[in-house]
C-alpha cells in the first residue's frame, strides 16, 4: 500500500501516512540550518548539492531514492511544498524551492555561508 500523491482516493491514504512522515520532515528541517531532499541520480538534485558545495554552504541531505519509505516521504514533501519533484531545499526551517530559487538566493547574497 503506497501513498498516492494525486488521485481521488488520496485523502484517505494520506491520513494514514501523512502525519508521521510530515513530522519527521518537520523535525529535520528544524534540526538543520540547510536541508536538501534529493534523488541521487537526478540532475537538478546533483546541481543543488554542487551549488551548495561551490558556495561553501554546509548542508544536510537525504536521498529520497535510498530511503526505505521514499514514496511516503516524497508524498509528504509534495504535500508540504506543493511541488512534485526534487530537490526540495529548506533553509532555516523554511521551504526555499528548487534550483532556480537557490541560484537566485546565491546570486543576490541572500543565501551565504554561516560564519562560525
Amino acid at each position: 500500500m503506497g501513498c498516492h500523491c494525486s488521485g481521488q482516493d488520496r485523502h484517505e491514504e494520506i491520513q494514514e501516512f501523512e502525519n508521521p512522515f510530515l513530522q519527521v520532515v518537520n523535525d529535520q528541517i528544524k534540526e538543520y540550518d540547510v536541508v536538501i531532499y534529493s534523488k541521487s541520480k537526478d540532475e537538478k538534485s546533483i546541481e543543488a548539492k554542487n551549488l551548495m558545495r561551490k558556495h561553501s554552504i554546509a548542508f544536510e541531505y537525504f536521498e529520497l531514492d535510498k530511503l526505505n519509505d521514499d514514496n511516503q516521504v516524497h508524498c509528504a514533501l509534495a504535500e508540504l511544498t506543493e511541488k512534485k519533484f526534487p530537490p526540495y531545499i529548506f533553509i532555516n526551517g523554511k521551504y526555499l524551492g528548487g534550483v532556480p530559487e537557490l541560484r537566485k538566493g546565491l546570486e543576490s547574497g541572500e543565501i551565504k555561508p554561516k560564519l562560525t
